[in-house]
């Protein structure tokens, strides 16, 4: 399957901003409706993450729930060039 740059970079940050993915197991849905990536690219990037240990994953009722772990964090930091002060929305402030 190939798959952009910039559908990766997409998936990656929506990732980091909030901090879990929540997909359909729908290969004709997509993940934001503005968007034009697929569900199905969505899932096999988050397997690639899930295989590495950088996520963790769920599955429940035909849907995906992905995790970010600390792990997942440094990766997507040094991925997308995010500064250190910056944390996804599910980490509490300290």
């Amino acid at each position: 399957m190939i798959i952009s740059r910039k559908q990766k970079r997409e998936v990656y940050s929506q990732l980091f901003k909030d901090g879990l993915v929540v997909i359909k197991k729908d290969k004709k849905y997509f993940f934001y409706r503005e968007n034009s990536t697929e569900s199905i690219i969505v899932i096999k990037l988050m397997k690639g993450l899930v295989s590495k240990g950088l996520v963790k994953e769920k599955f429940s009722w035909k849907y995906y729930y992905f995790i970010l772990n600390d792990k997942g964090i440094d990766f997507l930091r040094k991925f997308l060039y995010i500064p250190e002060n910056v944390i996804p929305l599910t980490l509490p402030l300290a």
